[in-house]
């Protein structure tokens, strides 16, 4: 789809492009002429018995000429910009349609993707906590033991890291002891390395 976009916006700008090139051509070309014209027009004024009034005229002359190419020229860009803009248009509006029909139309693995992704959440679910059903409200008894689990996990925790701490402190009397320097204890809320 972006590839026929992208070569619409290309054929456009092309054909726009060609056409602008070949009319560039003509209005440098015309410029070319013109700037001749008016050099010849100045060198004949010079031959003249009153120059001044005569190369006043030429170049007055010359720079209407300019100014109506300038106008050509810009006529020619302002084309350019247009066609540019057009294209881009289209390129968005049709990327905007594309956006939508993919919001629109169902996605055919979702089922398979909600399946799989139901399954990796049971996977997560600790072994250990009470099965709650979706009705059930929760009884207290299965919350109470959830929560003493917990709270023996946590004092099994904070037993270890207190004889941790109390392995460290050793192990640092025996080395000042020993005249070497202490390590660092861990802050108190800090966990032992596993």
């Amino acid at each position: 789809m972006k590839i026929r976009l992208l070569g619409f916006a290309l054929l456009c700008g092309a054909a726009f492009g060609v056409r602008a090139d070949a009319e560039r051509e003509r209005i440098a070309g015309e410029r070319v002429i013109v700037n001749a014209k008016l050099l010849e027009q100045e060198r004949e004024c010079s031959t003249r018995f009153i120059v001044a009034a005569c190369v006043e005229r030429a170049r007055t002359d010359h720079r209407e000429v300019l100014k109506k190419l300038r106008q050509q020229e810009l006529q020619l860009d302002e084309g350019r910009r247009r066609a540019v803009a057009e294209a881009r248009r289209k390129t968005i509006a049709d990327k905007a349609q594309a956006q939508q029909a993919r919001a629109s139309d169902p996605a055919p693995d979702a089922p398979r993707v909600r399946v799989r992704r139901a399954a990796a959440a049971v996977d997560r679910v600790d072994p250990d906590a009470a099965p709650q059903l979706p009705g059930d409200k929760g009884s207290g008894a299965s919350r109470g033991e959830v929560a003493q689990r917990n709270q023996e996990k946590f004092e099994a925790r904070r037993r270890e890291l207190q004889a941790h701490r109390e392995a460290v402190e050793r192990h640092n009397a025996q080395r000042v002891a020993s005249g070497k320097v202490a390590a660092p204890l861990p802050p108190a809320g800090a966990s032992a390395p596993r």
